[in-house]
């Protein structure tokens, strides 16, 4: 029987020919008959048909399987095969469905949009029958779509804000994952938004995130910056990071609440971004940060000023092995000369590892009673980027190309990075996969396990770099080859 099998699988690419997936105009008014059945279950199978039918590409050849025999198939793609015709007839299958009785009907054609190969008229009418249908099954299983290819705003809105005013979690963060796709298109719509999310439930402080994404009208930041000085210190955080941007609003509110800049640090990535925004011109927010005696060594290294270095080698005084080199980062990202360095080029793309770095671990911060909880460590990359003639690029981008959590997917994520041409320095914050032991045992506080972030360097007139940084870096020399270098 084993043979039989094997037999089987190894002999089934030769017997398919190379369109052995492309769906018959039969096979297709099938599916559409089946959609719009007498029989729920015969509706559902339908519409899991029509998403089938939109799916398949080239991850559904024949040949993809490394078990199988390699043949010059021609790669299919499914989404420039399908004729707008087609595309538009399974559409409107789903948009009945999406109105149907059944919710497991509804349920089936919402997961089916979400393969639609491209945002055809009637797909995106589609997706606003699923914003506007009521059912947060729908809801969530649209969004992510959605955001994708989002319907006029004018045309959902009502929705939105309904679902943003939901106690449920599905419902709230559905609606605030689109309006973060509108972002300022949605803007003009603030007041009701900031109506919305204002009642003091516990969910309060997760709504107020979509002010920041979608940005504050002079109305809007008036009205938010009056109900903060009731917020609790997490809300008062977040109120201040969507406030960036009316720095006015934020000198009267820290008069109201002194503790306003302490609690804007709790929300770093999102102050990082706007550091990173108006780095190359003079900005009043950044101006009233420098002047606070609330900062945290992290932020005084996004600031980079050379007057904060003595302060954060104070604090490095009673520091913890770990502790101190994320507080060495922090005064070179002030302007201290680096202790020691890593050169990182094509041909060393990988210079340094810590002792935490996977698969191995740091057992000083591994309790012995092994009891863990995974998450991500934030730190600071500093350093230069150089050309091979000591040049220094007027210009760098910094791409993640691996997820935070080591999952195995793969990104394109651009990093935010604070960048200086006449020095080639920079300064990246971010994170990196970590484990901790949430147990007592370990001699030193940290993660005993850390993960790597894998970035391409771009810069004009270099070819890109793929390098692997990890938490504890100390000062990293990019060296770039020139464009067209084999």
């Amino acid at each position: 029987m084993k043979l039989l099998i094997v037999m089987i699988a190894s002999s089934l690419p030769l017997a398919l020919a190379p369109n052995c997936h492309a769906q018959s105009d039969d096979e297709l008014q099938q599916a559409l008959t089946r959609s719009i059945s007498q029989n729920a279950s015969d509706r559902i199978s339908g519409f899991n048909e029509l998403r089938q039918f939109w799916k398949l590409g080239t991850d559904s050849r024949p040949d993809a399987s490394p078990n199988t025999l390699k043949r010059d198939v021609p790669p299919l793609n499914r989404q420039q095969d399908i004729p707008d015709e087609h595309v538009d007839q399974i559409a409107l299958a789903i948009q009945r469905g999406l109105q149907d009785e059944e919710p497991s009907v509804r349920e089936a054609a919402a997961i089916a949009i979400g393969s639609a190969p491209r945002p055809r008229p009637e797909v995106i009418a589609a997706l606003r029958i699923g914003i506007n249908s009521g059912d947060t099954t729908v809801l969530w299983h649209i969004s992510s779509h959605a955001a994708k290819t989002p319907p006029r705003i004018e045309s959902v809105i009502d929705s939105l804000i309904r679902n943003l005013g939901s106690d449920e979690y599905t419902n709230f963060l559905a609606a605030s994952d689109l309006l973060k796709a509108y972002g300022k298109t949605a803007s003009p719509y603030g007041p009701r938004i900031l109506e919305t999310v204002l009642p003091p439930k516990k969910t309060r402080s997760l709504k107020l995130y979509v002010l920041y994404d979608i940005g504050l009208t002079d109305p809007t930041a008036n009205k938010l910056a009056e109900a903060a000085t009731d917020f609790n210190e997490r809300e008062l955080g977040i109120a201040a990071v969507c406030l960036l941007d009316h720095p006015q609003l934020l000198k009267q509110l820290e008069k109201q609440r002194p503790e306003t800049v302490f609690a804007l640090q709790e929300q770093l990535p999102r102050l990082y971004q706007h550091l990173c925004k108006h780095q190359y011109a003079a900005n009043e927010t950044r101006f009233w940060l420098e002047e606070s005696g609330d900062l945290l060594p992290v932020t005084m290294g996004l600031l980079r000023k050379p007057k904060f270095i003595e302060k954060i080698a104070a604090e490095a005084t009673s520091a913890g092995p770990h502790r101190k080199s994320l507080l060495a980062a922090c005064k070179r990202a002030c302007g201290e000369p680096p202790l020691t360095q890593t050169q990182v080029d094509a041909d060393h793309p990988v210079k340094f590892r810590p002792q935490s770095a996977w698969p191995n671990t740091d057992p000083d911060r591994r309790s012995k009673n092994r009891f863990h909880a995974d998450g991500v460590t934030f730190l600071l990359f500093t350093g230069e980027v150089r050309d091979k003639a000591g040049e220094h690029p007027a210009s760098i981008q910094f791409f993640r190309l691996n997820d935070r959590m080591l999952l195995g997917r793969k990104a394109n994520e651009r990093l935010d990075v604070l960048y200086d041409s006449s020095t080639g320095r920079f300064v990246c914050y971010t994170s990196v996969f970590a484990a901790y032991s949430m147990k007592p045992g370990q001699t030193e506080p940290g993660p005993y396990q850390t993960g790597s972030i894998q970035v391409r360097v771009d810069a004009e007139g270099c070819r890109s770099l793929t390098m692997q940084l990890f938490d504890e870096m100390p000062d990293v020399v990019i060296t770039l080859d020139p464009q067209g270098q084999n």
